[in-house]
């Protein structure tokens, strides 16, 4: 096998190939990427740690074909530093592959690309499409609120409930609800002519997704089987546009009634600017605790009350105290939260005005837009309090 690489191309394939690089130390070649020859001008990198993979598409000099199994991290170093383009041939005996570039000669050891492991052949039944920047920003408001409890699989993904007209996607761990309701056309199409199809993509997954994507409007394609999905999208590289395909397992339990845990007849209406409740939350943060193992967590306290939020916490370290100006209907109300839960859920807002909703001090808070958007997206997160003994 012997191939030339243009640097750039190579460099972005590999790094981009790294989060699907298995780090359990299970199988060898699976710490690896496999580096495939396509007829005499293409490769194909891959990953895979048998939960997700990937395969990016780009172009070199095959001058002769074959495939081998390299070190992804280490390569990528290598390519970092050299000074053109990349060649790299193995020879018939021995298990090092020569990496040059110029003046610049590499040896790595390497496997046949024979021992990587067969990846799933997929054979989807329901696509779907959406814009990148978009599923990036949707991906960024909700993942927080997946859980890593493995004793409790469903919420380790985040929810997609997709229709011809968008899309709601969902996140819970227990202690928080993301949902974010987003407008677009889908241009779903399904084998048995389904309208709506709903799925759970593994957190690790979104995450490695949400890395891979970029801030523009060119679509992601969504394909899916019963326990599979694949997300097809372009990578820029210069002026040139590189196909990848990244797919996952797909969780295969059923998802949360969500909807049963929104609190339905709220007493006290509050709205206020995110801004002003962000910021003292952080000035808040200063002095909660958020020790777990052993000990008890100091909460920040909200008191509603007239016109005015009463901030407040008492702890180990200090106490702080703030008020911010709001327009409140309905009863006073005093209430609990962790604070870093909360700070999570407001950085994932959007809107300058926030409208909570407040039913009682032990149910949850809604917090949502306080205006309406004109394409009808929306947004809603629930904050589950801490009860406090009298």
């Amino acid at each position: 096998m012997k191939v030339t690489f243009k640097k750039d191309e190579l460099l972005l394939a590999i790094t981009k190939s790294l989060g699907c690089v298995s780090t359990e130390k299970t199988i060898n070649a699976i710490e690896g990427i496999l580096i495939t020859t396509i007829g005499e001008d293409k490769c194909q990198i891959c990953a895979y740690d048998l939960e997700k993979g990937i395969k990016i598409m780009i172009g070199a000099n095959v001058q002769s074909g074959g495939s081998l199994v390299i070190n992804g991290s280490k390569l990528s170093s290598i390519v970092k530093y050299m000074p053109g383009d990349v060649t790299m041939e193995t020879a018939e005996e021995g298990g090092l592959a020569t990496i040059t570039s110029g003046r610049t000669k590499y040896q790595l050891h390497y496997m046949s690309g024979d021992t990587f492991p067969q990846m799933p052949e997929l054979n989807p039944d329901r696509r779907f499409s959406m814009p990148q920047k978009l599923l990036k920003k949707l991906i960024n408001q909700t993942l927080f609120a997946v859980a890593e409890d493995e004793t409790r699989p469903a919420l380790m993904g985040l929810y997609f409930e997709i229709t011809e007209d968008g899309a709601v996607i969902v996140g819970c761990d227990s202690y928080q609800l993301a949902v974010r309701n987003a407008k677009f056309k889908t241009n779903i199409v399904t084998k048995g002519g389904e309208t709506e199809i709903s799925f759970l993509i593994p957190g690790k997954t979104v995450a490695e997704l949400a890395r891979l994507l970029e801030d523009k409007d060119e679509a992601i394609q969504f394909s899916l089987t019963r326990k599979h999905a694949l997300f097809s999208f372009g990578m820029k590289c210069g002026s040139e546009e590189k196909e990848a395909t990244l797919f996952s397992r797909l969780i295969d339990v059923p998802y949360i009634e969500y909807k049963r845990f929104i609190p339905k007849e709220s007493k006290t209406f509050v709205e206020i600017d995110r801004n002003a409740l962000e910021d003292s939350l952080e000035r808040a943060a200063v002095v909660t605790e958020e020790r777990v193992a052993g000990q008890a967590k100091s909460n920040v306290k909200f008191q509603f009350e007239g016109s005015v939020l009463g901030v407040s916490v008492v702890s180990v370290s200090g106490n702080f105290f703030d008020e911010i100006n709001m327009d409140k209907k309905g009863d006073d109300l005093e209430i609990y939260f962790p604070c870093k839960y909360l700070i999570e859920i407001l950085r994932a807002t959007d809107d300058d005005v926030l409208k909570l909703s407040l039913t009682s001090s032990y149910m949850s808070m809604i917090i949502e837009g306080a205006t309406p958007t004109e394409d009808g997206s929306s947004f809603l997160y629930l904050a589950l309090p801490v009860k406090m003994r009298d």
